[in-house]
This record gives C-alpha cells, structure tokens and sequence, in this order.
C-alpha cells in the first residue's frame, strides 16, 4: 500500500482531486498519524522479528523504536542466525516463591524463560541472568516508519510504502477524511461528518480484532476446548 493509494482516494471523497482545500503535505501528515494510531490499537499491525544482544544480568530492555514486547522465541548462536534452544514466558509469581535470589543466579550463555509485565511493555526479564553477548529472537512492535513529505520529490513520497499492511487501507482512509473534515469544522455538517469517519476507523479495527480471536490457532488449538470469545465472534 503506497501513500498514493490513500490520496488519490480520499481526493475522490473530498471532491479535491486538484488539491486545493486539502494540501498533499497535510494528507501526508494525517497518514503518519493514522499508521500510529492502527499500530496503538493493533500492535500486531507493524512488528519486527529481530535477534538481539542481552547485556549483563537479568534486566533487558527491546530495542530503539520499540513499544511493546510481543514475544521472545528463541536463543540465536553468536553467529546471528543459526537458533537454539527455545524460550518459554514465565510467572514471575513462580520464580519468586521457588527462587527469591533468582536475579543473582550463575549467569549463563543459554536463555531459558523470560519474565514480562504488561504495566512496563519495554522491558523484560530473562533467566537464568544473560551473560554479555547472549543472543535471543524477539518480537516486538515497532513504530511506523514516518513519511516524509518532499516538495521537491512529489512522485517519490507518492510512491513510497506504509509501514502497515494492505488491508489497513480503508482504516488509514477514513482517519484520514475524518482529519480533513476536522479541519473544516466550521461548516456546520462537517464535525458530524468527522465523527463518523473516525467512528468507523474504531469500528473497523475492532472488527479485525474480533475475527482475529474468532480465527486464532492460539486460541482454537485442534482438540481443545472451543474458545467461548472465538464463538461468540463466529470462528467455531
């Protein structure tokens, strides 16, 4: 999905296909702020897979550009690539009463459990504490790559690619109007007109939440119990 598939969209929907009441840099910017928002609503919408260096200890952060820890996978080699052993998520309710002095265990080169609270979605604790250098596969979500809008290259910020996939477009779409209407709110049918665009962004992206749990290989394993959200949302 490219910055122009959105524009030349909401340019039929505005009646401004020659760009006069809604300039490309302010349709440009509202973009950005729609990728954002998607990416807070569904952190899911915009995630990295990426080998990381622990330091020391069993405090560790996820790297620059990061927000949330979705899940840690694996060990990685020192080589970068080649995987090792996989890593399991842990109560830290569970090593505290069994390990109180877990944190000041014999650090080793080999990640076994990784602890995380959704109060603080930037850091994470591993076990047994990292030895300096330790490699592991995480996934977290990222922020959206932000677009830069050049007067001088108007095809090139046409051409350029979301950060989001293909089928937020209609999500990135209507936030889009819904800021362009609020731009022009002092005629008297456009806050309206605002409120349902935005409206329909949160309602569409709640939609693609539901159907994701109703459809779920997490939450629909062959053989369990049939999730009662998975039913409700039409999955099962």
């Amino acid at each position: 999905m490219k910055v122009s598939d959105i524009i030349s969209r909401a340019r039929i929907l505005l009646n401004d296909q020659d760009g006069t009441r809604w300039l490309d840099n302010e349709l440009v910017s509202w973009i950005n702020d729609a990728q954002k928002l998607i990416a807070l609503v569904r952190p899911d919408s915009s995630v990295s897979n990426s080998t990381v260096t622990l330091v020391a200890g069993t405090k560790q952060s996820i790297p620059a550009g990061g927000f949330r820890l979705l899940d840690i996978i694996r060990n990685i080699a020192l080589d970068g690539i080649t995987g090792g052993r996989s890593i399991r998520v842990v109560d830290r309710e569970v090593l505290d009463s069994q390990d109180p002095m877990w944190h000041t265990t014999t650090a080793a080169g080999t990640i076994k459990h990784f602890i995380y609270d959704n109060r603080n979605p930037l850091a994470y604790y591993v076990y047994p504490p990292a030895i300096a250098g330790t490699k592991i596969e995480v996934m977290y979500s990222v922020s959206p790559t932000e677009i830069v809008y050049n007067s001088g290259n108007v095809a090139g910020t046409m051409n350029t690619d979301l950060t989001v996939a293909d089928i937020y477009l209609e999500s990135v779409l209507n936030y889009a109007m819904y800021r362009a209407y609020s731009k022009d709110a002092e005629f008297s049918q456009n806050p309206q007109l605002a409120a349902g665009y935005l409206q329909t962004v949160y309602s569409m992206l709640g939609i693609k939440t539901q159907k994701d749990v109703a459809f779920s290989p997490d939450l629909n394993s062959k053989g369990a119990m049939p999730n009662a959200a998975a039913i409700q949302a039409g999955g099962v």
